[in-house]
């Protein structure tokens, strides 16, 4: 027994150490984005207020994220360099997040620790060019807390999760379903409150301080048009070269866009089909855990229980990414602290399919995204296949039955915030 304690904390240690180097050594630091997060931090620190003094498109957490790295040097190499430490930090977060939620699940942590490591790197340097790994383990310890029972920290956690990237905000329908079944409307009031608290506290300077600018950070997205590795954006690519519409990339305002006669009718179609794309995922929770917790006859929650609040989780956001009109490659970032948690049959295809989607992401952009941007055949396919393959990751979430060792009717439950 203490020899197996000793293996397990040595592999965290080499997990640790492993992700240190890759971090620090491999992934290249910097780009045009730490430049603009570097701009906003400088401006902070010589006393500008955001949304009052300046114009900018990040929630308030984002800002507090993009500041830090600044107080350890006003270098913009060594900001760099200080903001890689910090998505560090994060990811080594992420892998104790992990851990946990791995023993609730009953899966072996080393197994888990392993998809995790792969997962990450196989994203490559952009973990560390961009910020979106934060609101991804932030969403993760929303989902840690929850399943562990400690449902108001659970929606505190997704507040600030919501004011460091809008994304977030899809697991609350998910969250609220399961509270509202289980306990029913007055149990859930505390944690909507909590919620609605936390994002006053954190919203309402900033309102105060520019009200439209601070609205405009979250809708500055709303206006984009269909961007180049959306979802639609391939498919009129595909349809392109197949002869049957003109489709090509072009130069936009913010990004690579989709030229097309049908760009525009579909970017303003997209927000109804994410929208009825995830009303679906919640409507097929709240079947699914009505059936639960009437099998279970419990209020605590099972292994089988979190398994799926997980996995929906999962497909709610990856159903966020794939049918937005905007795909940036690190919105795989979102994903990436999940996929790890991926349980029922299935578990061993849905990580292959992740970590091939992330390869090809990573092989789009930064790697051949210019050959996109000029058409090349070959990487348009890469960036065909990557949109499939995250479409085919929603149909294992939503349909994965379980495995076998983890039954709603045998498992015992696992611990609550009463522990």
């Amino acid at each position: 027994m203490l020899n197996t304690r000793y293996l397990k904390w040595g592999l965290l240690a080499l997990v640790c150490l492993l992700n240190l180097v890759v971090y620090m050594s491999v992934f290249q630091h910097g780009g045009s984005d730490i430049g603009l997060y570097y701009k906003y931090a400088s401006w902070m620190g010589e006393g500008f207020i955001p949304y009052r003094d300046f114009s900018v498109e990040y929630p308030p957490i984002a800002l507090l994220i993009f500041y830090l790295p600044y107080l350890a040097t006003h270098d913009f190499s060594g900001y760099c360099t200080a903001f890689a430490v910090e998505m560090m930090l994060f990811g080594m977060a992420g892998i104790f997040l992990v851990l946990g939620m791995a023993r609730r699940l009953r899966v072996s942590s080393g197994v888990a620790l392993l998809c995790y490591t792969l997962a990450v790197f196989a994203i490559g340097s952009i973990t560390v060019q961009r910020f979106d790994l934060a609101p991804a383990v932030i969403t993760l310890a929303a989902l840690y807390a929850f399943c562990r029972g400690k449902f108001e920290v659970a929606w505190v956690v997704l507040a600030i999760g919501l004011m460091t990237k809008l994304y977030p905000a899809v697991l609350a329908p998910l969250f609220l379903i399961y509270q509202w079944q289980r306990d029913g409307v007055r149990r859930l009031l505390p944690s909507l409150a909590a919620f609605l608290l936390t994002l006053v506290l954190i919203a309402g300077p900033a309102l105060w301080l520019g009200k439209g600018e601070f609205i405009h950070s979250f809708a500055v997205q709303s206006g984009r048009s269909l961007q180049l590795e959306s979802l639609y954006a391939s498919l009129l690519l595909l349809l392109n070269s197949l002869g049957l519409v003109s489709a090509a990339p072009v130069q936009g305002p913010m990004s690579f866009d989709v030229s097309s006669p049908l760009a525009e009718p579909l970017a303003q179609s997209a927000f109804i089909i994410m929208g009825l794309a995830l009303f679906s995922v919640y409507v097929l929770f709240l079947r699914r855990t009505r059936r639960d917790l009437g099998l279970s006859g419990q209020s605590a929650l099972s292994a089988e229980t979190t398994s799926r609040i997980i996995n929906f989780s999962m497909a709610a956001v990856a159903v966020f990414i794939i049918a937005n009109k905007v795909f940036s490659p690190q919105f795989i970032l979102w994903l990436c602290p999940l996929i790890p948690l991926f349980s029922g049959r299935w578990y061993k295809v849905g990580w292959a399919i992740f970590i091939l989607a992330a390869c090809l992401t990573w092989y789009v952009y930064p790697m051949y995204y210019l050959g996109l941007a000029d058409g090349q055949q070959v990487v348009m396919n890469a960036l065909i296949l990557r949109n499939v393959l995250v479409l085919l990751l929603i149909l294992l979430l939503v349909l994965n039955p379980s495995r076998s060792a983890v039954s709603s009717a045998g498992m015992p439950a696992l611990a609550t915030a009463d522990d």
